[in-house]
This record gives structure tokens, sequence and C-alpha cells, in this order.
């Protein structure tokens, strides 16, 4: 395949796998791909080394380098700054790996707008069971902590309409082959925004259809 020379960036609602994705292209082909490392102000978990899982910084750091337009995408979570530095975005060499970043939909939509040249693909579920299962999590969260993310995920599946390019992740190993495939200039991989559109509707119907029964079941417990 022909190497990329475009950053390429993972996006999608929550749940969709793009971590996923994102960890197997590197495993496969670290010769094309290295994963970005984030900028964050949260703490260092147990394991986490610096600037191996994220770049840990201060907060007077880490507004300094919005104010400086260092950060090609950044956001506030939980009262802690995430954020890609521009330069990972830069500079890139001849024969290196390109930066992967898998990212929520504001940071994308920040990249795209700061004119990086980035390769953008949009992830998308195959279908409501699976996604909808995983990001009701395990059980152990409330129904309205479970019917809150399913809302946030709707409102980031929403905005698939202003992204160009989209995978559907049925299947692990085939996804990353149409990325591969995608970043190497094979466009025709991708799915289109007519089927696009009928999956959305589908997915967006479901979900609101669990949200519903969720935030009954709240109702009726109080």
């Amino acid at each position: 395949m022909n190497a990329p020379r475009r950053p390429l960036v993972l996006v999608g609602p929550s749940g969709v796998g793009k971590t996923t994705i994102a960890d197997r292209l590197v495993r496969m082909r670290p010769d094309l791909f290295a994963l970005s490392v984030s900028a964050t102000t949260r703490r260092p978990r147990a394991g986490e080394r610096r600037g191996h899982e994220y770049v840990f910084v201060s907060r007077p750091v880490f507004e300094q380098m919005i104010a400086d337009g260092r950060l090609a995408e950044w956001a506030e979570v939980h009262g802690e700054y995430y954020g890609t530095p521009a330069g990972n975005l830069e500079g890139l060499s001849e024969d290196g790996p390109v930066p992967v970043l898998d990212i929520d939909v504001q940071g994308a939509g920040q990249i795209m707008k700061r004119g990086t040249g980035a390769f953008v693909i949009f992830i998308l579920p195959p279908g409501p069971a699976e996604w909808i299962d995983r990001l009701a999590g395990r059980g152990t969260e409330s129904p309205r902590a479970i019917a809150r993310r399913l809302d946030t995920a709707l409102d980031e599946l929403r905005t698939a309409p202003s992204f160009e390019h989209f995978v559907v992740n049925t299947d692990l190993d085939r996804t990353v082959r149409r990325v591969l495939a995608a970043a190497a200039g094979q466009p025709e991989c991708l799915k289109g925004a007519p089927e696009v559109a009928a999956l959305c509707s589908g997915l967006e119907a479901r979900a609101r259809s669990v949200i519903r029964r969720l935030k009954g079941a709240r109702k009726e417990k109080t």
C-alpha cells in the first residue's frame, strides 16, 4: 500500500471502538502509524508513564499552551484539560510514521478548522444492539447515568453529516483494513452518505427508545 503522509484522525460517538482501532493500526503497521500522545492536566494513574499514555502538565502550563496556540484541539472534561499538541501534527518526515488520533467530535472539528491536512474518518457502529450495550456498561450504574451517556453519544452521532469519510465498524480486522486502504488513498472502501444517513437514523431511533425506558424506570423508583 502507499504510505499515508497525512495525520489520521478517528472520530465518532462514544462506544464505537475508536481507541481499539487506533491501537490495532499501530500494532499492525508501526512503520506507517504512531499513536499521538495527548496532553492533560489530570494526575497520572497507576502504571501510566509520562510521555507515553499522556504528557502530564499543570493547569497553568496547559492554559499557556492554549493562549500560545500550541494545541491543535483541546477540551475540558470533568474539570481537567485534555488536548493534542499542535507539534504532533506538524513536521512529518518523508519516511517516518504518521500520527493517529482517536478523539471526540469536538476535537475533530477543531482540527479540521485549523487546517492541519489531517485525514478524518468518522467511525460508526454496525447497529444499535452492541453499541447501546457497550454504552450501558455492566449494569453497575444508575438508569440516570446510563441515559445521560446515551444522550451524549446521540449528540456525537448527530454530527456525522459534518464529516466526509465514514467506516462502519462491523468487525475489527475488516475495519482496520478499510481504514488502512482509505488512508492510502483508496476511497472506494468508505461508506456513502445515503447509507450512513440510514444507519444513523436507525441508531438514533433505538437509542431514543432505550433512553425513554431508562428515564421511565428512574421515575418509577422515585
